[in-house]
């Protein structure tokens, strides 16, 4: 790394006016002494399969995005939550036309009257770690 025509290694005091501050310590891709094994691209690193929704019990919350089966059947308000990151927590079953399914609390920030979603409309990217409340 070089600042005004100075080569400065990573980690090293640097004088930024007044300042004494340190170069970064993460070095450049242009330093020549890069450590080895950073040949690797990031292309190659295998994608992480998909989490079943069998595997969230009761109570579990979970970091998952909104993508209803159905949007013509959508509660007006909720098409801005489609693609949206939320916290969603597994609070029972519930008997729907397609059988009993599980179902997944809103955040409290959704419209009024929605409260439940079914699981099949979540895309899981992560069961997040829960206490049952109840438990003591």
């Amino acid at each position: 790394m070089s600042w005004k025509g100075l080569p400065r290694k990573a980690g090293e005091r640097v004088r930024v006016g007044r300042r004494v501050i340190r170069a970064p310590s993460v070095p450049s891709m242009t330093d020549p002494d890069r450590p080895a094994g950073g040949d690797e691209s990031a292309g190659e690193a295998d994608p992480q399969p998909p989490i079943d929704r069998s595997a969230v019990q009761y109570l579990d919350r979970v970091r998952a995005i909104f993508r209803p089966m159905r949007s013509d059947t959508l509660a007006p308000g909720l098409e801005r939550f489609i693609g949206r990151e939320d916290i969603f927590r597994h609070v029972g079953q519930s008997d729907t036309a397609h059988g009993a399914q599980p179902m997944m609390q809103c955040p409290s920030y959704w419209p009024a009257g929605t409260s439940w979603v079914p699981i099949r409309d979540l895309e899981i990217l992560e069961i997040l770690e829960d206490q049952d409340v109840r438990a003591g």
